[in-house]
């Protein structure tokens, strides 16, 4: 994962996009995501973070985070905001048997 992402889609990025998204509409999410909630959380670190795997190139007026390899707030944030959404939709679900939030 990087930040921020300038043109590069990665996997956390498209789920928040499908969070952001899911949210806006009040539906259920796909649960063809499983896969890629599965590869974020298999990500995470034993303290709980997630670690920045590159920066791009060029010029920056400052730096966000420490760089590859060391811990990112800012993709932990997007992590744990895509996990929070991703439980609370599937307890939701499991819970009233329904397929979306608005319900």
């Amino acid at each position: 994962f990087t930040h921020p992402n300038h043109w590069r889609y990665d996997i956390l990025r498209a789920l928040d996009y499908f969070r952001s998204a899911s949210s806006f509409c009040g539906t259920a999410a796909d649960p063809r995501l499983a896969a890629a909630i599965t590869h974020v959380r298999a990500k995470r670190q034993a303290d709980g973070r997630w670690l920045m795997d590159w920066a791009a190139r060029g010029a920056r007026w400052f730096d966000l985070d420490e760089g590859p390899g060391r811990p990112s707030r800012w993709i932990t944030l997007r992590a744990l905001r895509v996990l929070k959404w991703w439980e609370a939709i599937n307890e939701n679900v499991a819970g009233t048997g329904s397929s979306s939030i608005a319900s």
